[in-house]
């Protein structure tokens, strides 16, 4: 799910305090991979708990190109801790037997999504925002993710983070994952029920990092959402499921030098 993703990516970046560079560790070439297990949702919305195994990865060339977990992108604007520029990303869908409450609603198609995003940091400080478009013929709608939080560190080996989230989607996105049209009302007995665009959700984040050694860590998250709006509406959230969304996980990194 989306906020999986997300969560893991944070934690693909997530180390101790920096470290001085010398030259026997200065490189052009940052890598991170892990792994580890989520228990969420199993789709957005419900009220049903999996648990879902999750390996990632974040490869960094030149603090310039990036790929982290399913997404790519460029820091083509790189000055005193503002970033900029293109994403590319994978989206996963959704199935209808992913949970009953879905049956006769049909499968949602993995998306190819493209866009930008802008980051700015300041000390523990951060603050992001990305915009996609689907062009993969998924959800075939636009997706705008927010956030900002703080990153301190307890000691050279641990740090704890909060961060605040919220995200906004068009007409197209929020009918494809919380719509009910006129087909699927006869197929799943809902009634029918058009989503507008609009926030559709808050959220905040709790993590906790440990670096066992000089590159290996341990991280855990915590997170809470609310679902909003014609998203909270939805029949498949409002009756069949909750718009209280938690997520918890657990994940083990390995980063090279």
């Amino acid at each position: 799910m989306a906020s999986a993703a997300g969560i893991a990516m944070n934690v693909a970046g997530a180390k101790a305090a920096d470290e001085p560079d010398t030259a026997s560790t200065q490189s052009k070439w940052s890598v991170v991979i892990g792994g580890g297990g989520a228990y969420a949702p199993d789709y957005e919305g419900s009220d049903d708990y999996e648990f879902q195994p999750f390996p990632f990865a974040s490869i960094v060339y030149d603090d310039f190109i990036f790929i982290e977990g399913m997404s790519l992108g460029a820091n083509l604007l790189n000055y005193e801790g503002l970033k900029a520029g293109p994403i590319a990303r994978y989206s996963g869908g959704r199935d209808e037997d992913d949970n009953n409450a879905l049956d006769g609603l049909g499968d949602v198609d993995d998306s190819i999504e493209l866009g930008g995003f802008l980051k700015y940091e300041l000390g523990i400080w951060s603050a992001a925002m990305t915009v996609t478009q689907d062009v993969g013929g998924g959800h075939e709608g636009m997706l705008a993710e927010m956030s900002t939080g703080v990153a301190v560190p307890l000691s050279d080996s641990v740090r704890t983070s909060v961060e605040a989230s919220a995200s906004w989607a068009d007409s197209n996105y929020m009918e494809t994952f919380f719509g009910v049209s006129g087909s699927q009302a006869l197929r799943s007995g809902y009634d029918r029920y058009e989503a507008d665009a609009g926030f559709k959700d808050i959220g905040i984040t709790l993590g906790l990092d440990y670096m066992v050694t000089e590159a290996i860590g341990v991280s855990g998250r915590v997170q809470y959402k609310k679902l909003l709006g014609d998203a909270a509406d939805s029949p498949i959230v409002k009756d069949e499921g909750s718009d209280d969304q938690f997520f918890t996980g657990m994940f083990l990194t390995y980063k090279w030098r």
